[in-house]
């Protein structure tokens, strides 16, 4: 998998006024609110690659660990171990079928990528455009389109159940699409730093990039 797949499942994570009859908040309000109140979150995940014949491609399963500011970690588990570690200043990925980990500077990794919503603040948003937000299935969707003319995908949706994150989808310029889907999701949990620290395995091929 791509480290730029990988970066598409990270955020792919990381509310406006009500209305006189007291409508419930979009799925733009409910973003801004996860932004402004999280500071840590849990969850399992599982991930789809759709490609652009509507096929799936890909897919994978884990865990996820938030903690702001600057901090994830995912581990895929199924079908193959990858893991993927912000710890505030770089990103790590440990690819176990390759034995190679990958070290980068996080905001050389980042960038104007979906996966910044993670480590940043309600500011984030300024780097994206709201395209359209609507309901469905008792989900609040949204969907930003990438401000930047370089970025290598062209939209992100995140629907929201209730205040927590539940499914996201992100589409390249390919019409490739990655699904993510949310389950036991729980905001604000303690989350130890020492699970953003990571110690590369005997025998596996260190590849530093960025001047790193």
């Amino acid at each position: 998998m791509a480290l730029r797949h990988i970066l598409v499942a990270a955020l792919l994570l990381l509310g406006g006024a009500a209305s006189a009859a007291a409508s419930p908040p979009d799925g733009m309000a409910r973003l801004e609110g996860f932004l402004e109140r999280t500071r840590s979150m849990r969850a399992q995940f599982r991930q789809e690659v759709v490609n652009a014949e509507q096929q799936v491609v890909e897919r994978s399963e884990g865990t996820l660990l938030l903690k702001r500011p600057g901090r994830f970690r995912w581990d895929y588990l199924r079908p193959y171990e990858r893991v993927l570690i912000a710890d505030g200043q770089r990103l790590w990925l440990y690819e176990a079928d390759l034995a190679q980990v990958t070290v980068r500077p996080l905001t050389d990794a980042l960038g104007e990528t979906p996966a910044a919503l993670l480590t940043g603040n309600r500011t984030i948003l300024e780097r994206f455009e709201r395209v359209s937000t609507w309901t469905g299935e008792q989900l609040a969707w949204v969907k930003l389109r990438p401000r930047a003319s370089d970025a290598d995908f062209s939209s992100v949706a995140v629907a929201f159940a209730g205040e927590r994150p539940a499914e996201l989808v992100l589409e390249d310029r390919l019409g490739q699409q990655t699904h993510l889907y949310l389950t036991e999701v729980r905001l604000n949990a303690p989350v130890d730093d020492a699970a953003f620290t990571f110690k590369v395995p005997p025998g596996a091929d260190v590849i530093r990039e960025g001047g790193l």
